[in-house]
């Protein structure tokens, strides 16, 4: 079979085009399924970006506990045994401060997570690219037809995977996604940090340190704001003062793009109703993280070959689930 992708603005165009993203796991001490989950499509996420040339900008990810109940999830996760041995490990002040060159709370290592550049792994990954801005879709006997505005066919398909974020439900009708703007600051200065994440992050870039980033949802403006830029300062002055003082003369770039945010934080991956369409999307800010496997896992069922997660995961993120809840919650 082969993949071809209707783009609209180009590729990086929306969640990927920030010069690093951060690639964690997601920190689920619930350990149950969803927990498993995201330790797998973490862990090939990895896999996957270490081998492409250049992607890998620093291995090693500090998430810094805010409080006692972050040293008890901490502790609980590292314990777990869901993550490939030496993933994980716990780090008290002394520890964290050293790597960090400031002061600084315990917290855990993420050993394998990574700060990895979205250009060359794009790069790598994309082929034929058609450029055109998909409109609607349209059933046929045998596939879908993907329109244009002035109803003019783009491309003929077997199947169609959407996957344009929170612009989902202008193809496939009500999807249960809101809007999250995110706007990421990040400096040309050549300072260089270690990556971090205590609810902001910080993380270095090929020319300096990007770090952020807000959070405002049911805002979809994509404007760059001085107002944003200031905000994404303070957090960063909150958690590694001294970092903040360094870049605090540094001249900062920025950018604004749109997360989508499902009900129950989980993403949409898998059949979206009628034969041969399906949905990937719903990722919030864990894209880096959850996209690979869960392309890999739509891609199988497109094509009705066996799927790399279990099928009480698959049950988890599909797409349909919160129809059916409603509809169980309608009868009784």
């Amino acid at each position: 079979a082969e993949a071809l992708v209707v783009e609209a603005a180009g590729a990086g165009a929306g969640g990927s085009g920030n010069p690093v993203a951060l690639v964690t796991p997601r920190l689920d001490a619930g350990l149950g399924e969803a927990a498993g989950l995201f330790a797998q499509a973490f862990a090939r996420a990895v896999q996957l970006y270490a081998a492409v040339p250049g992607a890998v900008l620093a291995e090693g990810v500090l998430q810094l506990s805010t409080g006692a109940r972050d040293d008890d999830r901490f502790a609980r996760i590292a314990q777990a045994g869901l993550f490939e041995p030496e993933t994980l490990a716990l780090l008290n002040a002394d520890e964290t401060s050293a790597r960090l060159g400031e002061a600084a709370p315990g917290g855990l290592d993420q050993r394998t997570a990574l700060a990895a550049d979205p250009a060359p792994i794009l790069d790598a990954w994309l082929r034929e690219t058609i450029q055109a801005r998909a409109a609607a879709l349209q059933p046929t006997p045998t596939g879908w037809l993907v329109l244009d505005a002035a109803g003019g066919v783009i491309v003929e398909a077997d199947a169609v995977i959407v996957a344009n974020a929170l612009a989902a439900g202008d193809l496939v009708g009500s999807v249960s996604l809101q809007a999250v703007r995110g706007q990421a600051s990040w400096t040309l200065d050549g300072t260089r940090s270690p990556a971090a994440a205590w609810g902001g992050y910080a993380m270095p870039t090929r020319a300096g340190v990007l770090f952020g980033a807000t959070h405002d949802r049911d805002d979809t403006a994509t404007d760059v704001r001085a107002v944003d830029h200031a905000r994404n300062r303070q957090t960063l002055a909150d958690a590694l003062p001294d970092l903040a003082a360094r870049l605090s003369g540094a001249r900062v770039e920025g950018r604004a793009s749109i997360r989508a945010v499902t009900p129950d934080r989980l993403p949409l991956a898998g059949p979206a109703g009628p034969a041969g369409l399906f949905l990937l999307t719903g990722f919030g800010s864990r894209g880096f993280s959850l996209a690979p496997l869960l392309a890999e896992h739509v891609a199988a069922e497109a094509l009705g070959a066996p799927s790399p997660i279990s099928a009480d995961a698959a049950a988890l993120i599909h797409p349909g689930r919160f129809a059916e809840r409603a509809a169980r919650k309608a009868r009784f």
